[in-house]
């Protein structure tokens, strides 16, 4: 089992504001244009493929992935994620409105594989999303990074 950290508690963000759905995908991706992981062209290769192809990001209730195809605005794979203090409507007939927002960045096709089994795990538990969307103190922010690269 790996034991390298691939998610930081820097890169999570909990109970921020957001306007719209541009909004809280620049706001989610913030953590990354900060530390240089992705350029701000990167958020606009998100908003264009959503224009383009319809809110595909809003994966479940609640829940959208933003990403985009590898570039060279992104310079590792790297992952950030936001709850949202209150919902926003990315377009979804069947999941808005939206109040988790993941960021997922990848620079190939398959360097972020084991990133992405991880935050795989981490969803697909029971009360992943009901952990994020109740967590507000630093302890909750960093029982979610354990959780997340523990892949439990």
């Amino acid at each position: 089992m790996m034991t390298r950290n691939l998610f930081e508690a820097r890169y999570l963000q909990l109970k921020i504001h957001a306007s719209s759905w541009q909004d809280a995908l620049a706001k989610a991706a913030d953590p990354l244009i900060q530390d240089g992981g992705i350029d701000t062209a990167y958020i606009d290769d998100m908003v264009e493929a959503i224009k383009k192809l319809g809110p595909y990001i809003v994966l479940a209730p609640g829940l959208a992935l933003g990403h985009a195809r590898p570039s060279a605005a992104v310079h590792r794979p790297c992952v950030a994620i936001a709850t949202l203090d209150e919902p926003v409507a990315f377009g979804s007939e069947h999941n808005d409105p939206v109040d988790i927002v993941v960021i997922f960045a990848a620079v190939d096709d398959d360097a972020h594989i084991e990133l992405l089994r991880r935050l795989v795990i981490f969803f697909n538990a029971p009360d992943s999303l009901n952990s994020l969307r109740a967590a507000c103190t630093t302890k909750d922010a960093l029982d979610i990074v354990c959780a997340i690269n523990t892949g439990e």
